[in-house]
């Protein structure tokens, strides 16, 4: 059985790891980004998402 998949998207590196963490121990796969372009780039691959934890305050716009 394949693991469900979360994206991350925050501009703090450590809270990303540690959100990634604490989403490996309850077997999520998570990928991390940092900014709203780079999120939706994620959004339109091939990755299946079943979560989207996100920062509201982005560099390039609005977590919303």
């Amino acid at each position: 059985m394949v693991n469900p998949r979360a994206l991350i998207v925050d501009d703090e590196p450590d809270l990303c790891e540690l959100l990634s963490l604490t989403l490996a121990r309850m077997n999520v796969d998570s990928n991390a980004v940092h900014n709203l372009a780079a999120a939706r780039r994620e959004l339109q691959g091939r990755q299946d998402y079943a979560l989207c934890l996100t920062d509201l305050r982005l560099p390039d716009g609005d977590g919303i």
